[in-house]
């Protein structure tokens, strides 16, 4: 059904030292921190970029490491989350983030969803998407370990972890947020949903951003339904999580920008809600005549992550 896709401030120093101390005697292979049950981790090089896939226990992920660790506080990690029937290096792609990473300084984490017995890459999110074949994998489990592994192991900045996901992803973003507020900052949702009866009841405030265009012809803007399974739309969505963070102020940006290179001009809407709880902000981004797979523009991947530096919870 198509439900997947294709798919400022100064630079933080990481902190090795630990890392390091730790694996001393695993430098070619990488590194195993005992508490995360993490293998792969390297030890770090700041003079190279590199990706490498790290493993918990049966499960994988991509994680790139930028060159050059610069001096200041500590980094920032971006975890991104493919869509149905995509993979890992795919939404790293599709969002851009390795030139962005490169010149910010922060870790990108793509973690990979399982397959179920079509042979699709999923999340098990929500009841609308994307668990069509009865898995009973706890993707939100595996996520907080393997984000709490690489946390601990680089030295994040546990504020300054952010998600991002696209359509299944999106779904899986809003339920990490849901289930695990204390090991993220901020989330991002692109083309993904809520189910419309969803149970969500953060102990913390968590900033959401829902990114959606509003000619999505799979996961559309107004809500509807996947398998009989109802979701919500963009407005919704936003609404659930202004309620949530107990956000009053409404403003309308007039920043504009051209985030989908498939749609001529500045087709980025965007819709704020601030005075939210614990700091943290709520807005919709909605992009004009934008489709469900949209060709991200570098501009929309530095607004994106300019909004998770200056939104996420304090």
């Amino acid at each position: 059904m198509g439900v997947g896709g294709r798919a400022g401030g100064s630079r933080p120093r990481w902190r090795w030292a630990a890392v390091v101390l730790g694996c001393a005697l695993a430098l070619v292979a990488g590194c195993t921190p005992d508490a995360s049950g993490l293998s792969g981790l390297p030890p770090g090089n700041p003079d190279e970029s590199t990706t490498t896939t790290v493993h918990l226990a049966d499960r994988t992920a991509l994680l790139y490491v930028p060159a050059k660790s610069p001096a200041g506080v500590p980094a920032s990690l971006v975890v991104a989350l493919h869509g149905y029937t995509a993979d890992a290096a795919g939404v790293v792609d599709f969002l851009g983030l390795r030139p962005l990473a490169d010149s910010r300084g922060f870790l990108v984490l793509a973690p990979q969803g399982t397959t179920d017995r079509e042979g699709h890459t999923f999340w098990n999110a929500a009841r609308a998407c994307c668990n069509f074949t009865g898995s009973t994998v706890d993707d939100s489990e595996f996520l907080s370990r393997l984000i709490a592994g690489v946390t601990s192991a680089y030295g994040i900045d546990s504020t300054r972890v952010y998600l991002v996901g696209h359509s299944n992803g999106g779904f899986m973003a809003h339920r990490f947020a849901c289930d695990h507020p204390d090991q993220v900052g901020a989330i991002a949702s692109i083309a993904g949903a809520l189910d419309v009866d969803a149970t969500c009841e953060p102990a913390k405030p968590v900033s959401v951003l829902q990114v959606h265009g509003d000619a999505d012809e799979t996961i559309a803007y107004d809500g509807g339904q996947i398998n009989g399974r109802s979701y919500t739309s963009a407005d919704q969505t936003v609404a659930r999580w202004r309620q949530i963070d107990g956000c009053r102020t409404e403003s309308h940006p007039a920043t504009r920008l051209d985030a989908d290179a498939d749609v001529k001009g500045d087709d980025l809407k965007p819709t704020s809600w601030t005075d939210c709880g614990a700091g943290t902000r709520v807005a919709l981004w909605t992009i004009a005549g934008g489709r469900h797979n949209p060709t991200l523009t570098p501009a929309f991947t530095t607004a994106l992550y300019d909004w998770f530096e200056a939104g996420g919870r304090r």
